[in-house]
């Protein structure tokens, strides 16, 4: 049997809009996302791992990130079992919360806050506890937050055929507010992608980077890779992609160490 070596991984977790980041699979004219255009650019160095699911809002995520994150304790008890080095994670929930007052997905702004702090002290908990770095290298596995994406309050509404939409573009950006907030308290980048997109601009200018009013269209996936990429190599230039003439000069050097040992 061959045995295949497992890379660093990077792992994003979310709803619909970590789900969908690898293309909407026919939904749409989107074919890719942001979550298959990270892949692309971290193809010579990590592994990405979409863990998003669609309909989930926090209190969802809060019930499935152990098993996620192969917890033993999850099941009844014992430590994590998770044994892959970790990049990074990404954090994007908040949409589905962000529904109006009396849908089923919608969760209060209080607890969406109590809640997404609580994912992302279980997940630096949990990706730390399983770190494997052969370099010795202890710092934390680094979490960023990504907020909400503005709402196309008509488009959404025509996309679901109900008479108004049960999302807001206000209402998002309350719910990002939040995000900032947890971010800012427990030491985590935060990636402001209502802002990004320009959901602070009015609808004719954020519209285009949705696909349905609330998912992300092209333009849109490739907006948020590319700034959620920057934001890696500003912050963390040693989790950055590896690129094609740093990784030859890598392979070349540890060729030469080996003929000559």
């Amino acid at each position: 049997m061959v045995a295949i070596r497992i890379r660093p991984v990077i792992l994003l977790f979310g709803d619909s809009l970590t789900q969908l980041g690898f293309g909407e699979n026919g939904r749409s004219s989107v074919g890719f996302g942001w979550a298959s255009l990270l892949a692309a650019a971290y193809t010579r160095r990590a592994d990405v791992l979409n863990r998003g699911f669609s309909g989930y809002n926090t209190r969802h995520a809060l019930d499935v990130l152990p098993r996620i994150l192969g917890t033993a304790a999850a099941e009844g008890g014992g430590a994590t079992t998770t044994e892959q080095t970790v990049l990074f994670g990404t954090i994007l929930l908040g949409a589905n919360d962000a529904a109006l007052p009396g849908g089923r997905q919608h969760v209060p702004i209080e607890e969406y806050t109590e809640n997404l702090s609580k994912i992302v002290l279980m997940m630096r908990e949990l990706l730390n506890q399983g770190k494997n770095d052969d370099d010795g290298d202890d710092d934390p596995v680094p979490i960023f937050l990504l907020t909400p994406p503005p709402v196309d309050e008509e488009a959404w509404a025509t996309e679901r055929d109900i008479p108004t939409s049960d999302r807001r573009n206000e209402v998002a950006r309350q719910y990002g507010e939040c995000v900032k907030r947890v971010g800012s308290e427990l030491g985590c980048h935060v990636l402001d992608v209502f802002d990004l997109l320009g959901g602070n601009n009015g609808q004719k200018d954020y519209s285009r980077h949705l696909s349905d009013g609330l998912h992300l269209s092209e333009s849109g996936n490739t907006l948020v890779a590319e700034a959620l990429l920057d934001l890696v190599k500003k912050e963390f230039p040693n989790l950055s992609p590896l690129e094609y003439e740093e990784d030859l000069d890598n392979n070349n050097n540890n060729s030469s160490s080996s003929s000559s040992s």
